[in-house]
């Protein structure tokens, strides 16, 4: 027995892959036979998830890449060969544990990590799931999504608090978010896990973050001079994150 949302949703995702360009609200709730609120809902959800793009057009909506990479054996494998040379370059260079995450929906997963030689570590293990805005990793990633789509993910989460704490932690996230995309990474120093401290990038493809990088660091091996070293790696090697589909080469 199909549940009934997912038919829906998949109805919407097979109009686009039909028609084969972008479509309004009105089309898609036309084609699909469905009222425009179910479908309004629908491309929201889908839209937050990475499978639908912006199409240039304010109200329109187009498949994004996402789709394409789950027939190549799963995302993970697309995003790992193209961070692959950049993880391995901030491991060798500060030897420090380095993680891949993507972000699915207000959650960022761990997809891939390059662990440190060093005794003293913090490891997460592929798979495992944070909010994003706990950690510089999805802080880093939700920085630089497009407005709309950044406030409706702050809403989530932020919907989840004691609603006398809403308003305060919604301003602290939105500024955090502002000051992470100004500075060109993400901070985050024991605020996710005591003892450990992150710096964050996101990784870009097609122009909207796909997924983020961070450097995982135990905050005894964290003076300044290292921190600052670190800060200015990652906001140079962000610089060139917007690559496409080629793999990341520091430089």
């Amino acid at each position: 027995m199909s549940i009934a949302v997912l038919d829906k949703a998949f109805s919407i995702l097979e109009v686009l892959a039909r028609t084969g360009r972008a479509l309004s609200l009105a089309e898609l709730a036309e084609e699909s036979r469905l009222p425009k609120p179910t479908v309004h809902r629908i491309l929201r959800s889908l839209r937050d998830l990475g499978y639908l793009g912006d199409a240039g057009v304010r109200g329109s909506y187009v498949l994004s890449d996402r789709l394409a990479s789950l027939r190549e054996h799963g995302r993970d494998a697309m995003l790992r060969t193209k961070a692959h040379d950049l993880m391995t370059t901030l491991n060798r260079e500060f030897d420090e544990t380095v993680n891949l995450g993507v972000l699915e929906g207000v959650y960022v997963r761990y997809a891939h990590v390059v662990e440190t030689a060093q005794p003293l570590r913090w490891i997460v293990k592929p798979g495992a799931r944070d909010l994003f805005h706990t950690t510089a990793l999805g802080r880093a990633i939700v920085a630089n999504l497009p407005p709309e789509q950044q406030a409706r993910l702050v809403t989530k989460v932020c919907a989840a608090l004691p609603t006398r704490n809403r308003k305060a932690a919604r301003q602290r996230l939105e500024e955090e978010l502002a000051a992470t995309r100004d500075r060109g990474c993400a901070l985050e120093e024991e605020e996710t896990v005591a003892g450990v401290a992150c710096v964050a990038i996101p990784l870009t493809s097609q122009q909207e973050p796909l997924a983020g990088i961070s450097v995982s660091v135990p905050v005894n091996r964290f003076p300044a001079a290292r921190r600052k070293a670190l800060i200015a790696a990652m906001r140079r090697w962000g610089a060139q994150a917007d690559d496409g589909d080629r793999p990341l080469r520091a430089g």
